[in-house]
């Protein structure tokens, strides 16, 4: 009776686990192609960075399988199809690094009269570093602060800050998705809106800059996909039930085909979107609207989750019309939330147009925007 080496053991367990870990991130990259809302479809567009480098160690041990022994056909045929995976999640990620054109050109206008900055930061409603927050906004000293899910403690330890900002808009709720904006620019009509779910407050104001002209900001939350339908969050319980992307998608794209009914308006989009900025959701946010993301071409800039190193994205956002150049655009240190703070100021130029890069419609973008509302509107 003979048995087989250990080494040859080895080879097989080796060539078992790449092909297994082939089939599931060739999965997970082709899953975000479907167009579905079930959130365990939606989760894989966040970590296309993580797969990215997964895919190339999955090739690599192809190869070092290759190079100590012949492989099966079928194996070849994994690391082809892996390859395209491979070209693909990198082809989503390249418009985040420095190698893309930007798509928001940079500001040289020397006076302030048309800028504006602000400080975007999801506190996380069981954070106690209010200190910190108040340091943070010292030091960077921005026109407008728009906080993601603070409570009324917040609101308590935040208190005089009004001095130095006294435009303000406040909805703390318990459920962590209240929203605080403090400004030192003029409010316009100010309001709080709940666009989809009565218990997801959302921000439209204008504001009117130094120099009087006036543009329209919009401070967004939405509940992310995935997240457990139990008590914490806004949801209900629901067992082991998860939130789908229908209601996130509805927001976005209703926020997105409210700016686009008024394409000459300069406007400002900010916020915690949970979502990452290469998702089909976003992108179509981004044409329906007309707005341009200021990472391109400039980096990621990943804000979620200060504690994994491993597992960040670009979840805190700021889009803007073609109306915009880019002064300023930072991720701040950590000061105990899960999320980074994100620091952007932007000059307002009527004819930047000329240097911007619009993203254009493609057909049939209305009509999915359109539909994707709807069904989120359903399940209010």
């Amino acid at each position: 009776m003979t048995t087989a080496s250990p080494g040859k053991t080895l080879r097989l367990i080796a060539r078992v686990a790449a092909s297994l870990g082939a089939l599931a991130l060739i999965y997970a990259t082709a899953a975000p192609l479907i167009h579905s809302n079930a959130w365990w479809i939606r989760v894989f567009d966040f970590p296309r960075i993580q797969i990215a480098v997964l895919l190339g160690l999955t090739l690599a041990g192809y190869a070092a399988l290759g190079i100590r022994g012949r492989l099966h056909w079928w194996e070849y045929a994994f690391a082809a199809v892996a390859g395209l995976a491979l070209v693909w999640q990198l082809a989503a990620i390249a418009p985040y690094t420095a190698l893309y054109p930007k798509t928001m050109s940079d500001s040289r206008a020397e006076g302030r009269s048309n800028r504006i900055s602000f400080l975007i930061y999801n506190v996380l409603a069981e954070n106690r570093q209010a200190a910190a927050l108040r340091d943070l906004v010292r030091d960077n000293d921005p026109d407008m602060v728009l906080l993601s899910e603070p409570t009324q403690w917040w609101l308590e330890q935040l208190d005089g800050l009004q001095d130095e900002y006294p435009f303000t808009l406040f909805k703390s709720q318990e459920n962590q998705y209240g929203m605080l904006l403090y400004s030192r620019l003029e409010l316009v009509d100010p309001e709080i809106r709940f666009l989809i779910s009565a218990d997801i407050p959302s921000i439209r104001t204008k504001v009117r800059l130094r120099s009087g002209n006036l543009v329209t900001f919009y401070g967004v939350h939405p509940r992310p996909p995935g997240l457990r339908r139990a008590e914490g969050k806004g949801g209900s319980q629901d067992g082991g039930e998860r939130w789908d992307s229908d209601m996130r998608d509805a927001e976005l794209l209703s926020v997105a085909a409210e700016i686009g009914e008024s394409e000459e308006a300069p406007v400002i989009v900010a916020g915690d979107f949970n979502d990452v900025a290469w998702s089909r959701t976003t992108h179509l946010f981004q044409r329906i609207g007309g707005l341009l993301d200021p990472r391109v071409g400039r980096g990621l800039l990943n804000t979620f989750d200060t504690g994994n190193r491993l597992m960040r994205y670009p979840l805190d956002q700021v889009f803007a019309s073609r109306h915009f150049l880019l002064v300023e655009l930072r991720r701040l240190p950590d000061i105990g939330s899960d999320h980074f703070p994100l620091f952007v100021a932007l000059d307002y130029d009527p004819d930047a147009s000329v240097a911007n890069e619009e993203p254009q419609r493609d057909a049939g973008d209305a009509q999915k925007a359109e539909e994707a509302i709807e069904e989120g509107e359903a399940k209010r």
